[in-house]
This record gives structure tokens, sequence and C-alpha cells, in this order.
């Protein structure tokens, strides 16, 4: 089966570097160039072109990803959408996370207070270890300071998607400090997990995929 990944907000295809999906084919869809303003819609059709519709599929978004994969659904019509460490609407969003919609803090964002702020992003992300560290570094600096905006402010203006996603499937961690389970409704649950857990924890949502992606083989054999 054809399986598409979408990665988190300033990331790209290294984020899924330690997921196991053998008997799959797998396709990476990294973020495109987007001009400032553009919704979450917006970045759904770029990437739509880039997924055989002929072909049965599984749409896989982490994070923001996850928000773009339920839009990217109803160009697509997978036999099946997962979320990882996602919103599947600003009802999910902790008040605090809501409260900055329509403000677009993003433009207040500088390389310096990108620096600055970094220890604090790696927190929030549950990144830890040096193997973590290394890699979500490394991501910081995949998009120029402008697409990180364009990015933000596509997630926080956000309205879900604008019909409800059929076989949709949500894996959250109970750790996640950026993304709080508290207000995540329906999902399962990785024990331990957080925001970067599917880097640092791809045994476990590895695991949960593969029972999912064998679920979506059968209903489309059947």
């Amino acid at each position: 089966m054809d399986i598409y990944l979408i990665p988190g907000l300033g990331a790209d295809h290294r984020l899924f570097g330690k997921l196991d999906l053998s008997g799959h084919t797998v396709h990476y869809l990294d973020w495109p160039v987007m001009p400032a303003g553009s919704t979450v819609q917006d970045y759904a059709t770029a990437l739509a072109p880039k997924v055989d519709t002929r072909r049965p599929h599984v749409l896989i978004g982490v994070s923001m990803g996850g928000m773009v994969a339920q839009e990217l659904a109803a160009f697509t019509e997978p036999l099946k959408v997962i979320i990882i460490s996602s919103w599947k609407g600003p009802q999910e969003m902790p008040r605090q996370i809501r409260m900055l919609r329509g403000t677009h803090p993003e433009r207040i964002l500088t390389p310096m207070i990108l620096e600055k702020t970094l220890p604090i992003a790696r927190w929030q992300m549950g990144v830890e270890s040096p193997e973590d560290v290394a890699l979500f570094d490394r991501l910081m600096n995949v998009h120029s300071l402008d697409q990180l905006k364009a990015q933000i402010n596509a997630c926080l203006s956000w309205n879900g998607p604008a019909e409800p996603v059929k076989h949709l499937v949500h894996i959250h961690g109970d750790r996640d400090r950026l993304m709080p389970i508290a207000h995540v409704k329906d999902a399962h649950v990785v024990n331990g997990g957080s925001h970067f857990m599917v880097f640092n924890k791809a045994k476990e949502v590895g695991e949960l995929l593969r029972w999912e992606l064998g679920s979506s083989s059968h209903r489309s054999v059947t």
C-alpha cells in the first residue's frame, strides 16, 4: 500500500527516520514553499498533486502534518487518515493557544528570538537525548524564517476540516507539552510519548501504525 508521510511544522522527512513501515511503499511529502497568509487548506492543495489517487493509500501526518492530512483527504480520498501528535480542530487546542488565534504572534519572530527560545522549544517538544537534540537542531535550519512564520500562522488560524474526515485515527502521547493530551479526544495513547515521539518512540508509534495499516489493507481487499 502507498503511505504518504507529512512532517510537522518546520520539519522534513528526517522526522520519520526511525519508523519501520516495511511492507509498504512510503512517500514523503515535505513542505512546499508557500506565500505569507497561506492556510492549512492551501498547503493541502499544493501537496495534492503529489498523491497518486489511482492507488489505495493512507495519509499519515505529524502535528501540522496531521492538520494538512485531514484537509488533503478531501482531495485524495484515502483509505485512512492517521494523525500523530496533532489536533482535529481548534477545540483540542489549549486555552493559551486559542488566545493567540488572530493575534499573529509569528510576526515578532526574529533569528535572535528563535535562538534565545531554542531551549524552551526543545523542552516543549520533548527533545532530550543527544540524538533528539542533533536532529531537532538540524530541522531548525530546514526552512527560512518567512516559511516558519507562514506555517505557524496556518496552524493557528486553522478551523478544522470543513467536513468530517472518514476513517480518521489519532495517536497522541500522554507527555506532549506542546499539544497537551488533556484537550485531545478519542486518541490511541502512547505512554511517555512527547511531541517528538514519532522519532524518539518510533518503536511504539510504529507498532500502532502497522496495526492500523494492516486493518486498512484488509478493508481495501474486502
